[in-house]
């Protein structure tokens, strides 16, 4: 099948997308996928829905097969969580905000609502309203970010799942937060006709815990790794001297202060690791967008006596980013949970050694080019950091073996493959009056 010679009209969902760092790697995705699309699929049309948060920062995306529509007030659902047309809507405010129906017993409110249901199939039979989607002809919905917020049931839908992290590590999520991901994901299994993973750990992971059919499941890895533009040795220089790092040997960690990603326990393995190398050892360098547990990691790196050699540096632009990666030594990553494990791949890209943790989808993404370790355990991740920093030869395999591993993800490959899923799921909707 050859995407670029299909026509075909697809809807992307980008409501939830947020300035900075808010969304993590899935923003990153989203955002080289449409660049991907847009050159890969020229005859294709994109209509990406937007939020007035994002609105203006998705104007890079307009063109000649693309536009934006923005989203200003969120549509009015049924009880199947399905778009109602603007008269079935009328319909329910009138029967759910009369006096009368308010001031009967329950049971006979019961049976109203029975009735409000017929009164809405009818409605909806009678008097169906053109939705923006339909009357743009759309095809396909897109929804990068897994919510199925403007489903309809003449569209079909493809989204995308990250982690089922709620349900392997419940311990970080209040009871009601596990509650709304639960339903959140079933909702999604019944609305999709194909779901994107991301790994086969998070396609195991829907099986395992949903009885999800493995047909309704598709795996594409992530390749954004190329994202990154490398910088001249005088831009790294200086955009490394701005951050604090110049003349620093450090280790990386790029990553948001979840409580997943285990920035404590890695504090304590770097304490460990470096009492036994005082005055040899490697800088710690974090980046990450939340201030509040920011503010607790730097208190309990003062109160360590490792203010001098933990450098946080908050949310940094590409060039920035780009530039730390490349005055890097290596990756430290020692996260609890990854349904994917992007900064592996960038790590990898950028010529530096991967010291990873054993857990979730990481060693299906690294592969036999990382050294590992158990997350849980600071005296094995403070044992790689000494490896790395004591072992010329390891440090070169790594190096050579993360350029060999590269070599399975590839961005452009990628991207075909969802326009591929798109195509094979998208419907042919009969041709709408544009109003």
């Amino acid at each position: 099948m050859n995407v670029l010679e299909t026509s075909l009209r697809i809807a992307i969902d980008l409501t939830p997308l947020r300035a900075g760092g808010e969304n993590g790697g899935a923003k990153h995705l989203v955002l080289a996928l449409l660049k991907q699309f847009q050159v890969l699929a020229p005859n294709y049309y994109f209509l990406i829905l937007t939020a007035p948060w994002n609105h203006l920062e998705l104007a890079q995306f307009d063109g000649n097969n693309t536009e934006r529509l923005l989203i200003s007030d969120l549509e009015t659902k049924n009880s199947k969580g399905y778009v109602l047309s603007s008269f079935s809507r009328l319909i329910q405010k009138i029967v759910n905000k009369s006096n009368f129906l308010s001031n009967l017993n329950n049971k006979i409110v019961a049976k109203s609502n029975f009735f409000s249901k017929l009164i809405q199939k009818i409605a909806d039979k009678l008097f169906p309203s053109i939705s923006p989607l339909k009357k743009r002809n759309i095809n396909l919905l897109f929804c990068p970010f897994s919510a199925p917020t403007y489903a309809e049931k003449d569209i079909p839908l493809v989204a995308i799942v990250y982690d089922l992290q709620h349900l392997d590590y419940p311990f970080f999520f209040a009871s009601q937060e596990k509650q709304h991901r639960t339903k959140f994901l079933i909702d999604l299994l019944q609305k999709s006709k194909k779901i994107i993973c991301i790994s086969d750990f998070t396609r195991q992971s829907l099986i395992t815990h949903f009885q999800a059919s493995q047909q309704q499941l598709s795996v594409v890895s992530i390749s954004i790794h190329n994202r990154l533009n490398k910088t001249s040795e005088s831009t790294t220089i200086e955009l490394c001297r701005r951050l604090g790092l110049e003349n620093r040997k450090y280790a990386f960690y790029p990553a948001n202060y979840w409580q997943h990603k285990n920035h404590r326990v890695l504090l304590t393995a770097y304490g460990i690791y470096k009492r036994q190398f005082p005055h040899q050892s490697l800088d710690l360098v974090f980046t990450g967008e939340l201030k509040h547990e920011e503010n607790q990691l730097k208190e309990i790196v003062s109160a360590m006596g490792l203010s001098g050699n933990v450098h946080f540096l908050g949310f940094l632009n590409e060039d920035e980013l780009a530039s730390v990666w490349q005055n890097s030594e290596c990756l430290v990553f020692p996260s609890l949970y990854e349904g994917f494990g992007i900064p592996v791949l960038e790590s990898m890209r950028f010529g530096k050694p991967v010291l990873s943790s054993n857990a979730g989808s990481l060693p299906e993404v690294a592969g036999d080019a990382a050294i590992y370790f158990d997350p849980r355990k600071p005296h094995e991740i403070a044992l790689c950091l000494t490896k790395i920093s004591s072992d010329p030869l390891l440090f070169n395999e790594l190096i050579e073996k993360g350029y060999q591993r590269l070599k399975l993800f590839n961005d452009e490959e990628m991207s075909r493959k969802y326009l591929d899923i798109f195509e094979t799921e998208a419907v042919n909707l009969p041709t709408q009056t544009l109003n």
